[in-house]
């Protein structure tokens, strides 16, 4: 199979090629502005596997021509493509809605143009602020804050582009599968940010800078919603196993997540103090310390309570998560402190 994948220098998307890369049945073919996460992986691989790769730098947003070329070659596309930073959704809503809906609509348009595969990775976002029972995806129903909090707008951006390929598969004009990740964590994850930064990435970067650099760990709004931690060796099997199945997988939406892996971020700062004393054998110097959500991320931040999985779908393709929520953590934290003094990655386009 002829797979591209749109964001492949990002996280996921590193981990992804390595994964279809170290099987000889794909060819493969990365888009994305940065590769330097792709170096590590490709140091990993045998030489034949270099022989299926070809990357090429590039932003998808300028390159309409390079993109209809790919995609018209593909038997498959993974689109990665997006803004996954809360500090952006709020800042720079308008540069959120172009990235996540309307490019991200553009490839999905070039899919149904040349009739390729669209693996579209969307968001656990698009519950909005749904709590109580695990997300369904077919039943749960999504409810977003107010307009005034701009928040929402990714949210709303993955949201209105999943029915509009939904739409599209609905007419008989597209093969396509959305996934919805539910908070991958692992190596080369995200860039860290300096110690005391406000606003940023994810909370794992976060968190992780500031026990590398004696830091404060910031609880926002002092920590208590619930989120479901997945590793990214079981998202990118998951991804394996849905691209081995396509007739299964044919016009499909399904969580890839870890519903056993789930606690509040307070009780995961915790963990994280606790894994890094173990691992290093030093005591932790960052203080924990909680915040207003609008002081962190900027006016118009808001958040969901818990986003917790249903997995019953992707469980069909013979999927389960293999990693609990300890192991997880201890492999993602592992790598960043063998690597202390060189983990900053900044490639703010480089996928989920």
């Amino acid at each position: 199979m002829r797979i591209v994948v749109f964001g492949a220098g990002g996280f996921i998307g590193s981990h992804l090629v390595g994964r279809l890369l170290a099987r000889d049945t794909h060819d493969v073919v990365g888009v994305d502005l940065a590769s330097e996460r792709l170096v590590e992986v490709l140091d990993s691989l045998p030489a034949a596997a270099h022989d299926r790769w070809t990357f090429h730098s590039a932003d998808v947003r300028h390159e309409v021509d390079l993109l209809r070329h790919l995609v018209r070659g593909a038997d498959a596309v993974v689109n990665l493509v997006a803004f996954a930073n809360p500090s952006v959704y709020v800042t720079r809503p308008l540069e959120t809605f172009d990235l996540n809906f309307v490019q991200n609509l553009a490839v999905a348009r070039l899919c149904v143009e040349h009739g390729a595969w669209l693996i579209q990775f969307s968001s656990a976002e698009v519950y909005g602020k749904a709590s109580g029972a695990p997300y369904d995806e077919h039943r749960t129903d999504a409810v977003f804050g107010p307009v005034r909090k701009q928040r929402w707008i990714y949210a709303a951006s993955k949201d209105l582009l999943e029915r509009v390929i939904y739409a599209h598969g609905d007419a008989g004009e597209l093969r396509y599968t959305i996934i919805r990740p539910f908070n991958f964590v692992g190596p080369r994850m995200d860039y860290l940010v300096p110690a005391g930064a406000i606003g940023g990435p994810r909370v794992f970067p976060h968190f992780m800078s500031a026990l590398l650099t004696g830091g404060p760990i910031r609880l926002v709004d002092g920590g208590y919603v619930r989120r479901a931690f997945l590793h990214i060796d079981d998202g990118t099997r998951a991804v394996e196993a849905i691209l081995d199945d396509p007739a299964r997988a044919r016009n499909g939406i399904f969580n890839v997540g870890n519903p056993a892996n789930e606690l509040t971020i307070r009780r995961l700062a915790d963990l994280m103090v606790e894994l890094y004393e173990e691992l290093t054998g030093e005591p932790a110097r960052s203080p924990i310390e909680e915040i207003d959500g609008e002081a962190f991320y900027g006016p118009g931040y808001e958040d969901s309570d818990r986003e917790a999985p249903d997995i019953s779908r992707i469980r069909q393709f013979g999927w389960s998560p293999r990693h609990d929520l300890r192991t997880t953590f201890r492999e993602t934290m592992t790598y960043y402190l063998s690597r202390r003094g060189a983990h900053a990655l900044d490639a703010p386009l480089a996928g989920l």
